[in-house]
């Protein structure tokens, strides 16, 4: 279109509106040199129209429509792998997102699927579940509500494929190591799929990797309060805190706990450090350690014996230092005779 037709029909828009908002006993006849552009407004209008049915009924066909729906008829899915903490009206990224839609709008759609016996719920989001519990917040907010901008997928009736077209919706925002292990977490125990290999064929990981995101999504919940915030966890760290839970679990616990009742939190790092090395301290300080055998004298235990690599471990109980200092010296001596004759014997 020429700069002079657009001129044109902005001249025409403007006459439009003016004559809308008059009223009909004061609106003057349109001058003769009007009529063609009206009638050409017209011809497009009805060209914008047809348009509009053409891609409506191609929606349709497809199982797509985009539709403005109250975000209170729909809820989000149990297969949600946005953390918890990502929807809280503090989350720093998610002031960001409702201040972006109160501000400009919502550009990007969600995507809903249609309930049925679901009521007072209409539809479940397949993806979007942050846009949507922003709209939510500004719904309650507004006087004339805020409604959110949905494709209605009809074809998003299976499970499996639910799940894969969240996961493929979220990739692109960098979904954390916790959040995905925990969908995979979720997709094997509702049998979606029937094994880490279909869940790396499906998604585009190798095996390994899936591995990595369901030993993250496993870690006790000790574990987890220690880092205040499951989503800093690197996926990296997954294999190495499970180790750290084999070698020693009882003192990675007992690290964990503590941690977790630090105000503030450590950093994530040093929170990661700190459960390794309780693993890694305790296992030096018991290592090769056997059990204790105890010596009983008349109702008591004066003497347990350990043994350890390369040690013998002594623990007296119930003797005086005296008694100890003189047991100390005859056992030297005797344990120095002992190694003599043995030694050279050999």
């Amino acid at each position: 279109m020429s700069n002079k037709a657009k001129e044109r029909r902005a001249a025409l828009d403007q006459l439009l509106t003016e004559r809308a908002i008059t009223p009909v006993a004061q609106r003057p006849p349109l001058p003769a040199r009007h009529l063609g552009p009206i009638a050409e407004q017209a011809s497009l209008y009805a060209e914008h129209v047809a348009t509009r049915a053409k891609l409506y009924d191609e929606a349709k066909s497809q199982g797509l429509l985009l539709r403005q729906l109250d975000p209170k008829v729909i809820r989000a899915t149990r297969y949600r792998n946005r953390h918890q903490r990502s929807l809280l009206s503090e989350d720093p990224s998610f002031i960001e997102l409702r201040q972006s839609l109160e501000s400009d709008g919502q550009e990007t759609p969600i995507r809903v699927r249609p309930l049925k016996d679901a009521l007072p719920f209409e539809y479940e989001i397949v993806s979007g579940h942050r846009r949507h519990a922003a709209c939510l917040v500004l719904d309650a907010g507004s006087a004339g509500g805020f409604p959110v901008l949905a494709i209605v997928d009809t074809r998003a009736t299976e499970s499996r494929g639910l799940v894969l077209k969240m996961y493929r919706e979220n990739e692109r925002l960098d979904l954390s190591a916790f959040e995905k292990g925990t969908s995979f977490a979720s997709w094997l125990a509702d049998g979606l799929f029937e094994s880490q290999r279909d869940i790396a064929a499906a998604v585009g990981l190798g095996e390994a990797a899936v591995a990595k995101y369901l030993s993250v999504a496993s870690l006790p919940t000790a574990v987890l309060a220690a880092f205040g915030d499951e989503r800093l966890i690197a996926l990296s760290w997954g294999p190495a805190l499970s180790q750290a839970l084999k070698v020693n679990e009882a003192a990675v616990l007992k690290a964990a706990d503590r941690l977790s009742q630090r105000k503030p939190l450590s950093s994530a790092d040093i929170v990661l450090r700190t459960l390794v090395g309780a693993a890694a301290d305790k296992g030096k300080a018991t290592r090769g350690t056997s059990r204790e055998e105890s010596v009983r004298i008349g109702g008591r235990v004066p003497l347990k014996v350990g043994v350890g690599r390369n040690r013998i471990v002594l623990k007296l109980a119930h003797l005086d230092e005296p008694t100890q200092k003189q047991l100390r010296e005859e056992l030297k001596d005797w344990a120095e005779a002992w190694l003599r004759k043995k030694l050279d014997g050999t």
